[in-house]
């Protein structure tokens, strides 16, 4: 059968709407977030000197619908407690732009600015069933006002990206910090047409440094008794639209 020259266009349209639509969530598949942390070591005595602690944050993404994916992150803010001191000032800072002109090298930035490690699982429709695993390095951003979050994975494609999310302290209110990370383009969508979902992030924070002969630590508290459990709140935005949040808890010593 031959098709004219004007029809061609409005079937290749028709023909890539099919395929979108065969490779994309279900409209009534819902995104779920569950968020956790831990703090440790426990505090487990009275004392009126700061103790260095390490933080590990695991965030979790499925859906309300069995064997669809989660949907596209393109930002997450998470919001942490009063208490802890974070020490960011006190470290060495990483520029971002080196750090991503030099495609994450650790040699991009002074030593004592790395903050931590962390790794992160994604897949995509066009994927289904493969999952990339990628590694995550943190970094001190300029006068520890961020966060750097240098992401690399190798297979089934090459992804690099990089995340500069400010880091603030809050006045009043019930939390005391706000960490706010907005996903980069290439981060979302890792080759044409084919957008990620996330599956798990987790990174854990635990960075120290001598300051005037003193070791200092990146995060430090007066307390945090083993058992207890201090509020986090996270929210994520998706591409298209589409929000979630949870409400969850840092537990000191165990998850």
């Amino acid at each position: 059968m031959r098709v004219s020259r004007t029809a061609r266009p409005l079937i290749a349209a028709a023909i890539a709407t099919v395929a979108l639509l065969a490779c994309a969530p279900l409209a009534g598949a819902r995104t779920l977030v569950d968020l956790s942390g831990t703090a440790t070591p426990p505090i487990s005595f009275f004392t009126l000197k700061p103790q260095i602690l390490s933080l590990s944050v695991d965030v979790r993404f499925s859906t309300d619908v069995a064997d669809e994916l989660p949907g596209t992150v393109t930002k997450a803010t998470i919001y942490f407690p009063h208490g802890p001191r974070v020490n960011g000032n006190l470290f060495p800072s990483c520029n971002p732009r080196r750090l991503l002109q030099m495609r994450g090298r650790s040699v991009a930035c002074p030593k004592g600015s790395r903050l931590g490690t962390g790794a992160a699982l994604g897949t995509s429709p066009q994927f289904r069933g493969v999952i990339e695993k990628l590694t995550v390095d943190v970094y001190n951003g300029p006068r520890g006002r961020s966060i750097l979050f240098y992401l690399r994975g190798e297979n089934p494609v090459s992804i690099s990206g990089m995340i500069d999310a400010p880091f603030v302290p809050l006045r009043g209110g019930r939390w005391g910090y706000r960490l706010t990370m907005n996903v980069p383009p290439n981060l979302q969508e890792i080759i044409g047409g084919t957008f990620a979902s996330l599956l798990r992030f987790t990174t854990r924070v635990g960075a120290t440094v001598r300051v005037h002969g003193v070791r200092r630590g990146y995060i430090e508290a007066l307390a945090c008794p083993p058992g207890a459990l201090v509020p986090v709140r996270g929210v994520f935005a998706f591409r298209g639209g589409s929000s979630a949040s949870d409400d969850s808890y840092i537990a000191c010593g165990h998850r």
